[in-house]
């Protein structure tokens, strides 16, 4: 008994070694961004407001309902050699609540690396930022 106790632990101690030692990242699923639209920002507005940073970004759309709050972009792929990563990301964005709150989610892929916990890549940091400012 005592043996397998310990080949136990000198297989949980050698598990890193062979298992590879990047850290795992764990990705939760619907993971929506919430931002309300200030007082005096109308519907139309804040819908360009949006519009106009994904577009700026290089995003194409693939689905586009002003009337029901909702737009999809394409993937978009990009390598950020910066962080040694090749991704491709897609913008979800839905209108909620009256018109006054908009939810943004972004799905990543990398295909190449792996995400960086708490880091975002440069077009989806500045994305967030943008949207944040221009919104609140």
């Amino acid at each position: 008994m005592k043996h397998l106790v310990r080949l136990s632990f000198v297989v949980l101690l050698l598990l890193p070694f062979v298992n590879g030692c990047q850290p795992i990242v764990s990705e939760q699923e619907n993971n929506w961004i919430t931002y309300g639209v200030r007082e005096g920002l109308s519907y139309s507005e804040a819908w360009r407001v949006v519009q106009d940073a994904l577009l700026t970004r290089g995003y194409q759309f693939e689905t586009l309902s002003k009337d029901d709050g909702y737009m999809k972009s394409e993937w978009l792929h990009e390598t950020v050699e910066s962080q040694g990563v090749e991704v491709r990301t897609r913008v979800s964005v839905k209108f909620t609540y009256g018109r006054r709150t908009v939810r943004i989610k972004v799905d990543e892929d990398y295909i190449i690396g792996y995400k960086e916990p708490g880091v975002d890549i440069p077009r989806v940091a500045d994305l967030k930022v943008e949207l944040r400012d221009r919104l609140l």
